[in-house]
């Protein structure tokens, strides 16, 4: 395993010191090929080592500031070490306007929006200082400067939702890489990517991973967070709202997450096809992304037949419910038993149908797991 920190630093630019608010930690196998993504909320409280117990994203300035060895990125691999237990050997940390210049760089990112956003933002560009936004679920392509407010708003939302919409602009990055293909150009780019990115991964490096990233399927990147089910809020002593852990808890959620996705151990990947009977077309989409982040396998996504339908409704194709992923489509969207239509077929082309109903709520699919 390859173990990758992402950061993103609450200043504009990375040679300005300032907190991790955004902290990712990638795990590379390079033998399946799969990814995990495993968000940690900026105020969980961690034992930074040399310090004491603080909000994990403060970690990076400590360790600026205190001259520990390898500075503030060579405490924060040691705080993610000691409190997860898992050996970080790269990182990368990024500012406002290196991520701007990234995704814009890509040409924007077409992101599934599940949940409905709306926010006041800074804005240098607008006539009135600031700029309104509202997302609707659907896909939206983002620009470096909304990609950047979709993945940083906090106003009607929470952390855990934020880490939620930071891994969907990061995998969003990953496919619009690969649309570009962009990897053989690698060493063409490097030096303006230094620029906006603080790394030790050398050129060598990044084009290793690169190849790994060239061969991986999107089913294969696992998306984790520690969120509401290890933690519970606490007052520190120094007043600080945090965010303290249950190790018990923690630990399986660590290992499950580490762990190579279905096919890569071996088992059979669940194939599911997705027909939209909603009145927007972009929601069969974004229904498909959710699945997608949940292990299955979308095969298509395509306008409802025999519609309307008024409920949601799961067509089960399989033939037994021994280790059946039913009870997860089912929490997915909040089904109950008489949404779900057996149909066990022996020669099936997929395992399960998805037919989305004018009671779909994509928002609902982003609390169930």
């Amino acid at each position: 395993m390859i173990n990758l920190l992402v950061l993103g630093t609450d200043q504009q630019a990375i040679n300005s010191l300032g907190r991790t608010d955004v902290i990712v930690i990638v795990s590379v196998n390079p033998d399946i090929p799969s990814v995990s993504l495993l968000s940690v909320p900026r105020d969980f409280y961690a034992w930074i080592p040399t310090h004491g117990y603080d909000k994990i994203n403060t970690a990076f300035v400590y360790g600026e500031r205190g001259k520990y060895p390898g500075g503030g990125p060579g405490l924060i691999k040691a705080t993610i070490e000691y409190n997860f237990g898992i050996p970080i050997h790269y990182y990368a940390r990024v500012g406002f306007d290196g991520f701007i210049k990234i995704v814009d760089a890509l040409g924007g990112v077409d992101v599934a929006v599940e949940c409905p956003l709306s926010d006041t933002f800074p804005d240098p560009s607008s006539p009135t200082g600031q700029t309104d936004v509202d997302w609707m679920p659907g896909i939206h392509h983002l620009d470096g400067k909304h990609a950047l407010w979709y993945a940083r708003s906090r106003w009607s939302t929470s952390d855990f939702d934020r880490n939620r919409r930071q891994q969907q602009v990061l995998r969003s990055m990953y496919q619009q890489v690969l649309t570009l293909d962009i990897i053989p150009k690698i060493p063409q780019v490097w030096g303006a990517l230094k620029e906006t990115v603080a790394t030790d991964l050398g050129p060598t490096d990044l084009i290793y991973l690169a190849n790994i990233g060239s061969k991986l399927d999107m089913m294969n990147i696992k998306s984790r967070f520690v969120g509401r089910s290890v933690v519970r809020s606490w007052t520190a002593p120094n007043g600080g709202a945090v965010l303290v852990p249950d190790y018990a808890l923690l630990r399986p959620l660590v290992e499950e997450a580490m762990a190579p996705p279905a096919s890569g151990r071996g088992q059979r990947v669940v194939q599911v096809e997705v027909w939209n009977g909603t009145r927007y077309d972009g929601l069969g989409y974004v229904a498909a992304e959710r699945l997608r982040w949940e292990g299955f396998q979308v095969v298509s996504v395509s306008p409802a037949e025999g519609g309307p339908y008024p409920r949601t409704q799961i067509v089960d194709f399989t033939t037994t419910s021994k280790g059946s992923p039913l009870p997860v489509l089912i929490r997915l969207y909040r089904r109950q038993p008489s949404d779900v239509v057996a149909q066990p077929t022996e020669d099936r082309q997929v395992d399960f149908r998805v037919i989305l109903g004018a009671d779909y709520d994509p928002c609902a699919a982003t609390k169930a797991n």
